[in-house]
């Protein structure tokens, strides 16, 4: 890595820190109008409750996050709240908090170049580093108390740390990325899919079964390592196998629910207790059952209106394809300004990430840990309610891989131009 490529990335850390911290400011000031994700403020009533030594407990009046009384919960992963909990024995101010994820951006971005170059070069590195600094959604997210820039912050970590590595990767070095994979896991539970995705990596890049069986264990121990405790935790709270959280049923049945019911609607839901909006049969057999009993509840209702029918199956998938990947936000959620944003921004990535990737095709087993994370981390959300907000931390960085890929190659081959 030359002096100069370092440079080049430090000034490219700091346009994006720039941008970030301006963001912030503004939202700050109210200079610029911007709706917060409703989950910060369930993530906050865990921290708060870690902070003060109650425990993994939220308010159960969920309008007061900070009030008694409280439920102990695996509802969200723990690792984000957790985060948060650190951060108020200093500050609860949204600004504080906010600086924090600028932070975590920037540590994201190091990674990301550090990243690009070891695969792609210098000038890929750079094209790719300067559409993730500038990128608007990625900017927002610095303003948004969700989990979003502590996800991407860990997935850039597994990725460098992997691909860092020399051709022989050492046992220490995969039991490191197992420990990232097992935390990235517990920010968001489609974190885990980089393990299949690590697996297949370690499959087509290393030489010798008996060293793919070893590489592959050492992983997976690390994963164990940092995911099971929290599950023992939550085998001691409930009395019942909880891996991560009890939120799959009711995310599973809100996607069968949007994608497949006319007329369906997220106002149907309530992101923060899915018991409101049910009619009151219902929401007393829920009040009955266990955390993870209602999860299992909202399972068998995603299962009944699936009806064991392939082709209703086949469309919650696509339909939920088609809104993880639209190139124009939905009208009936986002203002015009919001959606045209997002299209200026997201269409040139898809279509030069998308040509950059086939550029690489002759490269696919070296790099089929970045395209088997798109392809498992989609299938986890194509069967899941999704959302643009759960790509643009996973996926889009692999697409502004094939972005730096694809210009590079548009420049090399201007400069290799004959002039008239």
């Amino acid at each position: 890595m030359s002096t100069s490529f370092r440079w080049k990335a430090a000034l490219i850390i700091f346009v994006a820190v720039l941008l970030r911290l301006s963001f912030v400011v503004a939202v700050h000031q109210g200079m610029m109008n911007f709706e917060a994700n409703p989950d910060y403020v369930d993530y906050f009533s865990f921290a708060h409750n870690l902070a003060t030594g109650v425990g993994f407990a939220h308010a159960v009046n969920e309008s007061q996050p900070f009030s008694q009384p409280v439920e102990f919960s695996a509802w969200r992963p723990p690792l984000y709240p957790i985060l948060l909990a650190v951060a108020f024995h200093f500050s609860r101010s949204f600004f504080f908090l906010r600086l924090l994820q600028v932070a975590l951006a920037a540590l994201s971005l190091h990674f990301f170049l550090r990243l690009a170059f070891i695969l792609f070069g210098e000038l890929p590195a750079l094209i790719a580093g300067l559409v993730f600094a500038v990128y608007p959604p990625l900017v927002m997210y610095s303003a948004d108390l969700g989990t979003e820039s502590l996800l991407l912050f860990l997935i850039t970590a597994v990725l460098f740390t992997f691909y860092a590595a020399d051709k022989e990767r050492s046992s220490a070095r995969v039991f490191s990325v197992g420990l990232l994979v097992g935390l990235a896991a517990l920010c968001r539970p489609n974190g885990l899919m980089l393990a299949p995705a690590l697996v297949l990596a370690i499959s087509l890049t290393t030489r010798g079964w008996r060293q793919v069986v070893r590489q592959v264990i050492v992983l997976a121990v690390g994963v164990a390592m940092t995911v099971l405790p929290w599950t023992y935790r939550n085998y001691r709270l409930f009395h019942q196998f909880v891996l991560i959280t009890t939120a799959g049923g009711p995310v599973l049945w809100s996607g069968v629910h949007l994608r497949l019911d006319p007329g369906a609607s997220l106002k149907d839901l309530s992101f923060l207790h899915l018991r409101d909006g049910f009619p009151e049969a219902q929401r007393q057999v829920l009040e009955n059952l266990s955390e993870p009993e209602q999860e299992r509840y909202f399972y068998r209702k995603a299962f009944a209106a699936l009806d064991h029918n392939p082709g209703r199956v086949v469309t919650m998938v696509w339909r939920n394809f088609e809104w993880m990947y639209a190139p124009v936000l939905s009208a009936q959620y986002h203002s015009s300004r919001i959606r045209l944003l997002y299209s200026i921004s997201y269409i040139p990535i898809l279509f030069t990430g998308i040509a950059g990737w086939i550029l690489l095709r002759r490269r696919w087993k070296e790099l089929s840990l970045l395209w088997g994370w798109v392809l498992m981390t989609t299938a986890f959300y194509c069967f899941y309610l999704t959302s643009v907000r759960y790509r643009v931390p996973t996926i889009d960085p692999v697409l502004m891989l094939g972005t730096g890929v694809c210009l590079a190659a548009l420049m090399a081959r201007y400069r290799h131009t004959p002039k008239c």
